[in-house]
């Protein structure tokens, strides 16, 4: 669901770091429980802080991939005739 969904602002959100996401999905999963949110989402989400340095680099970021200059999603490969 989150790969799908969220996968370019996951990788915003981490910076593309494990520990980043990791730690991002871990204070997320709190938070759900807390508040008896049932799930993750990017609401829930926005609400979380992560560490230093990914909330650093996550604006720049989250522009490049607003302005489809990244994406987190693999690119389809190429067919070559054979």
């Amino acid at each position: 669901m989150l790969a799908d969904d969220l996968s370019d602002y996951l990788f915003a959100r981490s910076t593309g770091h494990i520990g980043s996401l990791m730690t991002l999905l871990n204070r997320s999963c709190q938070r759900a429980v807390r508040t008896g949110a049932e799930r993750l989402d990017q609401e829930l989400m926005d609400r979380v802080k992560n560490d230093e340095a990914s909330e650093a680099a996550r604006l720049e970021l989250q522009a490049a991939l607003e302005k489809k200059r990244l994406t987190s999603r693999p690119r389809p490969r190429s067919r070559r005739p054979a």
